[in-house]
């Protein structure tokens, strides 16, 4: 039954599938509890805002083949942030990210998580605190469709014209507890670090729109 439509008076579907499963899951309230991980391009998860050379690599299931130009997403702070759709609601208690982590920089984040968009809950807060590489989040079990992680400080990056928050690796429900020590790779002789890794700064809405033409 549609509700509204900005346009005109009519909702319109174009295409409609049942899905079917031999395996059992566990169903509260009417949705999914998941066991594995549900942020994966299998399970029709996707990237809505970010940047990113590669427009799914938050959700790649790669956790050890990143550096200073590839293998993760970003976002500038104090503007848009990292916003991942799930394939349909589910019912999530916890999730685990991977804070880039080629330095020993430090960042401060929320995370936020709605179902429709409008509507956005705070499930973790560390925008006082400074974090390093992987982080075990968990929160009250609720409905989750969006999951919205929003920067607010990078010790790396302290001139504001290229304040930017970097994030490999999104999982959730979390697959295991552990919070590993930062990946510091070695830095060759009279290398001079630079503030942010460097990659062209292009949304990933005007990504799509050169990939259609």
């Amino acid at each position: 039954v549609g509700t509204n439509n900005t346009v005109n008076k009519v909702f319109h579907v174009v295409s409609f599938e049942i899905m079917f499963t031999s395996t059992p899951v566990n169903i509260e309230k009417g949705l999914i509890v998941p066991i594995h991980n549900v942020a994966t391009i299998a399970s029709s998860a996707s990237v809505v805002e970010g940047v990113s050379r590669s427009r799914n690599a938050l959700l790649d299931g790669e956790t050890k083949r990143y550096d200073w130009d590839s293998g993760y997403t970003c976002h500038q702070l104090g503007s848009g942030s990292i916003l991942v759709q799930l394939g349909q609601p589910y019912l999530l208690d916890s999730m685990r990210i991977l804070l880039w982590d080629c330095d020993d920089r430090s960042y401060s984040y929320y995370v936020e998580v709605s179902v429709n968009l409008w509507d956005w809950e705070l499930v973790w807060d560390k925008t006082r605190e400074n974090c390093q590489s992987w982080q075990y989040i968990t929160f009250t079990r609720r409905p989750v469709v969006f999951i919205r992680i929003i920067g607010t400080h990078n010790t790396a990056n302290e001139l504001v014209f290229c304040q930017v928050f970097h994030c490999v690796h999104l999982e959730c429900p979390a697959q295991s507890e552990d919070v590993a020590s930062p990946r510091l790779e070695p830095r060759p002789r009279h290398y001079s670090l630079p503030t942010q890794p460097q990659m062209a700064l292009v949304p990933l809405a005007a990504e799509a729109k050169e990939d259609e033409v």
